[in-house]
């Protein structure tokens, strides 16, 4: 049976490039956002993440009239990539900013796992390790980065994703189940490849991202 995704902020700048990578691999995807997605074969439900009632009911939701045939409520998803947030910091107010990505990945993962659905990936960010958007000039404690580099974000974006990290790891935890929060680069999409010899020739321009770009990735997380 073709395994159901759903995909939280298919429509943003990284999920649409990755929601079509896993529907030709085979999985089914609806995706979850504010905005419909530019892939007309892949279904959007409209919705808010800071709504725990609308997140309940995305996991728990037909992708598409078909679903009516079965004769039977649809069941659970089997699996959720939840990339949806604000995406940086002087886009909203920063309080709304750490509102809205803390409390809805809260929402997103605990709907998932008292449902059942056992693998949750999550966006996490390279602005945990507080540099991207630091005040002023501040240096990396060591480098190349490892698993336990202490992050210490003073901007309201990187905080609420290192505590959508601390989130992931406690309902982990307490339901004994695959939840990865994957620590996403600054993400350069096609048409913007242009700018990487400028990048090679001025390295100290991509310092705040750690010298890194996200391009183009996919994510397989079922096997």
């Amino acid at each position: 049976m073709t395994q159901r995704i759903l995909f939280t902020g298919g429509s943003g700048k990284a999920g649409r490039h990755v929601m079509p990578w896993l529907k030709r691999h085979g999985y089914k995807i609806l995706n979850f956002d504010r905005k419909p997605s530019e892939h007309a074969d892949i279904p959007t439900l409209l919705g808010d993440i800071a709504d725990p009632g609308q997140v309940f009911n995305a996991m728990t939701s037909h992708f598409g009239f078909e679903g009516y045939d079965a004769g039977h409520p649809p069941a659970p998803v089997d699996a959720v990539v939840h990339f949806a947030a604000i995406p940086r910091v002087l886009l909203q107010p920063d309080n709304e900013t750490f509102r809205v990505n803390v409390m809805g990945t809260y929402h997103i993962v605990e709907a998932a796992m008292k449902l059942g659905i056992r693998k949750v990936i999550v966006a996490s960010s390279e602005t945990t390790y507080g540099v991207c958007f630091a005040e002023g000039e501040k240096d990396f404690h060591a480098f190349p980065l490892e698993e336990n580099y202490d992050s210490d974000p003073m901007d309201s974006y990187g905080l609420s994703k290192l505590l959508n990290e601390k989130t992931a790891r406690a309902f982990a935890d307490r339901f004994r189940s695959d939840i990865y929060a994957l620590r996403i680069g600054n993400v350069v999409e096609p048409h913007d490849y242009v700018r990487f010899p400028q990048f090679l020739a001025e390295p100290m321009m991509r310092k705040r991202n750690a010298w890194n770009q996200a391009i183009r990735q996919g994510l397989e997380i079922m096997k």
